[in-house]
């Protein structure tokens, strides 16, 4: 059965889709990809992976987005998928026609996090949330939700019919992310870091990650860890709306402060920087379960997020670390401050994400409820 995962960039591709991808070819599934292929697509390419190139505009460019509509039909219709499953905002409003076009059997969504949220000014939410509504309505035939927020809306408000509506949830490796894998003296040895306390933020570098705020409150954090560190993981994807200088932002800070904070870049490894670090960080506006933290606990670590949708579903306050207002750095120090100056927390709150984590988003249970679904819809079609 031949199956198209669809994304707008090869980054998605690469950071969340490859395991999905990996376990379906695994069951025999014949697995191609669909994205704005680049530098990382090509790597991919490189690595035994069909990967089409579709290229995608990020912005409201209807030519843009009609070329890149006919594009996807001809290559749905010249491959015949039996599955389409689509997502990233645009690139799923985009697939999800051109495989109605092009008459595919099975037409899937994955709401990685609705594009509308509770920040949004009032029209503007409207807006995504009717465009939402409609795609799932008529243009879907399965929608999968990491965020269960996502998943409750989608079922109060009939997005679909009832076992149309997959909660998924969201994971990574237990087997890549555990921290007795790691040595964490030599890791933190290899960063210049000896016994200082160290924050971590991953994830692109765009305003509504809060990276700013979490710069902000860095200065705050000094005045009552002394010896804290922040180290920053991350870059830009193509098409970023908000992205930012964040070299041009800490060079305006006073020298001692700019010692302070590590910026290390897109990286790979991601289980050995968390096991180097002490706290993780996330003061995102907007997300819809994110890896990062899942990540973070996995690896043992508190967790200081956002009180927005998906982070409320990772973080448990005082229990493996706290939740503060969005776009607020005061609040955002507070947190950190509260959990860094408390060696008892740090212990406590990391060994609970731990636990967490295993009980709610190892990746496997992720892949199977996934596989589930398209196992099903293999089997009846054996038998018509």
């Amino acid at each position: 059965m031949k199956v198209l995962q669809l994304t707008a960039v090869d980054f998605t591709v690469k950071k969340f889709l490859l395991p999905l991808v990996d376990e379906m070819n695994d069951q025999n599934y014949d697995v191609h990809i669909a994205c704005n292929k680049g530098e990382i697509g090509r790597e991919i390419e490189s690595k035994g992976y069909v990967v089409h190139h579709i290229p995608f505009s990020r912005n409201l460019n209807v030519i843009s987005h009609f070329k890149s509509l006919m594009a996807l039909v001809r290559l749905m219709k010249k491959e015949k998928f039996d599955i389409v499953h689509s997502h990233t905002p645009i690139a799923s409003l985009i697939g999800r026609v051109a495989a109605v076009l092009a008459k595919v059997p099975l037409n899937v969504y994955t709401a990685h996090g609705f594009y509308f949220h509770e920040n949004m000014k009032p029209y503007a939410y409207k807006i995504a949330y009717m465009i939402e509504k409609f795609w799932g309505k008529y243009f879907s035939d399965f929608l999968f939700f990491q965020s269960k927020e996502d998943y409750e809306l989608a079922l109060n408000n009939r997005f679909q019919k009832p076992d149309r509506l997959v909660h998924i949830n969201n994971g990574v490796s237990s087997e890549r992310f555990t921290p007795s894998n790691y040595n964490r003296g030599e890791i933190r040895k290899s960063l210049g870091i000896n016994d200082e306390k160290v924050i971590m933020f991953i994830g692109r570098l765009v305003r509504e990650k809060g990276i700013v705020e979490l710069i902000e409150s860095f200065d705050a954090v000094l005045k009552e860890v002394e010896d804290a560190i922040l180290i920053i993981v991350g870059g830009s994807v193509t098409g970023d709306r908000d992205g930012i200088d964040l070299d041009l932002i800490i060079k305006s800070l006073p020298q001692d402060r700019q010692d302070r904070i590590k910026l290390l870049g897109l990286r790979d490894d991601i289980p050995e920087l968390l096991s180097a670090s002490d706290l993780f960080v996330l003061p995102s506006y907007r997300e819809g379960l994110p890896r990062s933290i899942i990540e973070a606990m996995a690896m043992g670590k508190p967790v200081v997020a956002t009180d927005i949708r998906g982070c409320r579903e990772e973080v448990f306050p005082n229990i493996n670390g706290y939740l503060c207002k969005d776009k607020d750095s005061g609040s955002l120090a507070a947190a950190i401050i509260n959990v860094l100056s408390d060696d008892e927390k740090l212990t406590e709150f990391g060994e609970n994400s731990r636990r967490i984590f295993l009980d709610e988003f190892d990746e496997k249970v992720v892949l199977e409820r996934q596989l589930k679904v398209f196992n099903k819809f293999r089997e009846v079609e054996k038998h018509v």
